[in-house]
């Protein structure tokens, strides 16, 4: 058989992980090519870009089905069927796609038009759009492609322990040209976790909180709690991260003229990692030509 597509791989991604075993992407891959007899024509199928088709598939069944909840991270690597998961395996139909997952609130993608089949912008069973240019739908689909992997690394974030989240924050931070940083805290300990040394001679700080929470959200007494630690240490400048989200009384409770603090929740943490090369890398580099009306004058 040749290689399913990938939305074809989704279903029989979560059966082969419903026994709750935690895999990795290149396990699971390799136990579903198995039980898919596919041979090694199959498997030694190459995109344009180098990458193998079967891995490639593999991987965004994954990433969909990370997005409905269906699957979750469970360590360096690791994913697992979810408490979700097991629970909706008895209904699912044995062909899934997007579009059965936007029926039913569990996931929402963008429809946009490419010539790849395999191309994760593509809701499945949609007309292309004829209002967007190709370069329009090549910005579309990056675009997509960007928000499934903030969506990859915040799932990450949540997996890894705390004092791992917060060696990651200062490493950000530095990479965003900050300076460079150090972990100072304990995980909990509702004071003052990283400090980001803006000169050489420590002059100036930034100070860190680091909260890795996956569904409570930050509230005003958290915030409290560390104001209350910025003073002891006499500064101004403090920033709260978080991998869920600010209340509004979060807030609420930074709008005061003598402080300089910034609060990055979640979504925005993720985009910030992969806008500065924190933790992901790069995959395929693709250059946009046209065509050079000067030169042509010059001849």
């Amino acid at each position: 058989m040749s290689v399913p597509k990938y939305h074809e791989l989704m279903r029989p991604l979560l059966d082969l992980i419903a026994d709750g075993r935690a895999r990795n992407l290149r396990e699971a891959s390799q136990e579903l090519a198995e039980r898919l007899a596919l041979t090694d024509e199959d498997l030694a199928e190459i995109l344009p870009s180098g990458h193998s088709r079967y891995l490639n598939r593999v991987g965004w069944a994954k990433s969909d089905l990370n997005k409905t909840g269906l699957i979750e991270s469970c360590g360096r690597g690791l994913f697992r069927i979810s408490e979700k998961g097991c629970a909706a395996l008895p209904d699912l139909p044995f062909q899934l796609d997007r579009k059965y997952f936007e029926t039913r609130g569990m996931g929402s993608w963008k429809a946009v038009a490419s010539p790849d089949p395999d191309a994760p912008g593509i809701s499945l069973g949609a007309e292309p759009d004829e209002t967007l240019t190709p370069e329009e739908q090549i910005d579309e689909t990056l675009a997509e492609i960007q928000e499934a992997l903030e969506q990859e690394v915040l799932t990450q974030l949540r997996s890894i322990n705390p004092a791992s989240f917060e060696r990651f924050v200062v490493r950000l931070l530095a990479a965003m040209g900050y300076g460079v940083g150090e972990v100072t805290g304990r995980s909990g300990d509702g004071g003052i976790d990283g400090v980001i040394y803006e000169d050489r001679l420590k002059l100036d700080r930034i100070y860190l909180q680091a909260k890795r929470w996956a569904d409570a959200p930050v509230g005003g007494p958290d915030i409290n709690g560390f104001l209350g630690a910025l003073a002891k240490h006499g500064a101004n400048r403090g920033v709260f991260v978080t991998t869920s989200r600010f209340t509004q009384d979060a807030r609420r409770a930074v709008e005061l003229p003598h402080l300089r603090l910034v609060l990055i929740d979640g979504e925005e943490l993720a985009r910030l990692a992969v806008e500065h090369n924190v933790g992901v890398s790069l995959k395929r580099r693709i250059e946009l030509k046209r065509l050079d009306s000067d030169f042509f004058d010059d001849l």
